[in-house]
């Protein structure tokens, strides 16, 4: 295998005129942070390598010198036997750091190995592997695209297109809200769809509901798709987005469960401030018997 600076450094061409460009401006886009870790990196190796070469010509120059007799070729082939062991056990520390290194320098992967209980009779090697974390992404039901709302009149036409391409989709037509309103979607709010539409689709069955309560017969329009092009692109309207719909959160799951299908009327907010006021009121209201001798009909 060939080995060069420009292989195990990653910098192609030459590294004067490199570190020079990384120096005077960042015009090209160069990562600071993963040039300085791989010239780390570099230096480490090199460092190991001289201390490899130091240490293995010391071993080769102590042995050099042979002793006589029978005596001294026993003990200079246990010397040698010894070397040879550490050796070995050199050469494979030198491999193994070769291998974690390697595996952080060209896969962005940290290998971490630790040994326990080397003194005992079964000593013990745990290798931790660190991938690079992912992404951080909108999780999403990636089954089929549908069109999906964003409530809250906070959006401009703009906005609605950023926000859609956000989720990594796009803003919903006038087809594909349709076709959401005949597989039986349906959402009491405008949102922003293409050709600068602001649409939503209102179901018979609801329609027909909040003709029964007072004060909301007209909340979500008329059954079918509601709306419109408008005029105005800074008008604040919701968002209908086209693509795979976000998995849905805690805080969703309690809205879907707990929020009206028909809007808040400033009749419902009155009713419920006061509501509220009674409720803590309780404790301080008192209440009449059944009767003289019972305080109510089960005793």
């Amino acid at each position: 295998m060939s080995i060069s600076y420009n292989s195990l450094s990653g910098i192609q061409g030459d590294p004067l005129s490199y570190i020079s460009e990384l120096a005077t401006s960042g015009k090209k886009g160069l990562d600071s942070s993963s040039v300085s870790t791989r010239i780390i990196i570099l230096l480490a190796f090199i460092v190991i390598m001289i201390l490899y070469y130091v240490l293995f010509s010391s071993l080769g120059n102590s042995g050099g010198g042979g002793g006589g007799g029978g005596g001294g070729s026993s003990g200079s082939s246990l010397e040698s036997g010894g070397k040879r062991t550490l050796e070995i056990i050199l050469w494979s520390i030198f491999v193994i750091l070769l291998i974690i290194n390697g595996f952080q320098y060209f896969f962005n992967v940290n290998v971490t190995a630790s040994i326990k209980d080397i003194f005992t009779d079964k000593p013990k090697v745990d290798v931790t592997v660190q991938e690079p974390p992912e992404e951080n992404v909108v999780p999403e039901l990636k089954i089929e695209k549908e069109v999906y709302n964003i409530p809250d009149n906070r959006f401009t036409y703009e906005d609605a297109k950023a926000v859609c391409q956000a989720y990594g989709g796009d803003l919903a037509t006038y087809s594909q809200v349709e076709s959401t309103y005949n597989k039986g979607g349906e959402w009491c709010n405008y949102g922003w769809s293409d050709d600068q539409m602001a649409l939503f689709p209102t179901q018979q069955k609801t329609w027909e509901k909040l003709q029964t309560i007072d004060g909301h017969k007209n909340d979500c329009g008329r059954p079918g798709v509601n709306g419109g092009r408008i005029a105005n692109p800074n008008a604040r309207f919701g968002v209908n987005c086209y693509g795979y719909k976000p998995i849905i959160t805690g805080a969703e799951q309690n809205a879907m469960q707990n929020t009206p299908i028909y809007p808040t009327s400033m009749k419902d907010i009155k009713l419920q401030k006061k509501l509220d006021y009674w409720k803590k009121r309780v404790p301080e209201i008192l209440l009449s018997p059944f009767n003289h001798n019972s305080w109510s009909i089960i005793g």
